[in-house]
């Protein structure tokens, strides 16, 4: 049943964005072909150019407004909504209900990043010789750092690691407020938008108090590292954090939706 809620989601996923990730790419060839206009004398070719670039910085922000917009949508109509009467009838656990949602929520925002990059790409010139300088400029830095390309490897998978689950809390803090929003009878939109400022405050006013004795403690583990060492350790540390941080999101979530649910 979960890989039916993933199909449903993902569903809806397709249908928001099926023409914004073409259009984007679209746009990012005309690019390609319209860039050298802006350092022409023709007045119609920098106009042309000027247009273009505009159109296709609009479509690369609005899609990741659209993204947001979405994720909140499909959440808030989802389970909280009209669509809620039938999501909770069905034969699965509230946990599965908001896994789909953040799985969908996660994949939109790599798929979009992934998307704006692939566009930047492709309006860049790159040339042969482009290419040879650097990776010529890459083995450089590996042989004078002394750092593997294996190791290289692993921290850009730390960071996407880190990433995911920074994405994830921030989901999942939306998800929280307006779990919490709807616990009340009214203004339920407002109630939901001072639960994401509350939690945020809770949150900062901990970290504050956590800092110093948190540093006290790793600090004599990182004093003796340093390089990637000490970057792989501090990465685990910070992807520990938001695991721990998006589980406590998750988990009241789950709460409220299995036990405080109102969709009155």
């Amino acid at each position: 049943m979960f890989g039916k809620l993933l199909k449903y989601d993902f569903r809806s996923m397709l249908k928001q964005f099926a023409f914004i990730w073409p259009t984007a790419l679209v746009l990012a060839i005309v690019n390609r072909f319209t860039l050298d206009g802006l350092d022409s004398t023709s007045s119609v070719g920098e106009t042309t150019a000027g247009i273009a670039m505009l159109v296709y910085v609009a479509i690369l922000i609005s899609m990741f407004i659209v993204a947001v917009i979405f994720v909140i949508q499909r959440f808030y109509r989802g389970l909280l909504g009209d669509e809620g009467y039938l999501m909770h009838t069905l034969p699965v656990k509230p946990w599965q209900l908001i896994g789909s949602k953040l799985a969908c929520a996660l994949v939109v925002t790599v798929v979009n990043i992934l998307v704006a990059i692939l566009s930047i790409l492709l309006i860049v010139p790159w040339a042969a010789s482009d290419l040879k300088e650097l990776f010529e400029g890459f083995q450089y830095l590996f042989a004078h750092w002394n750092i593997q390309a294996t190791q290289i490897m692993i921290a850009m998978l730390e960071f996407v690691l880190f990433s995911l689950a920074s994405f994830a809390v921030g989901y999942l803090h939306l998800y929280l407020s307006m779990a919490i929003g709807h616990l009340f009878n009214k203004n339920r939109v407002a109630m939901s938008v001072i639960a994401f400022i509350a939690i945020q405050v809770l949150l900062s006013i901990l970290g504050t108090i956590l800092a110093r004795p948190f540093s006290d403690l790793i600090y004599p583990a990182f004093s003796s590292l340093d390089g990637m060492p000490a970057y792989h350790i501090s990465m685990w540390v910070l992807i520990a954090g938001e695991m721990i941080l998006a589980a406590v999101y998750f988990v009241g979530t789950e709460y409220i939706l299995r036990k405080r649910l109102n969709l009155e």
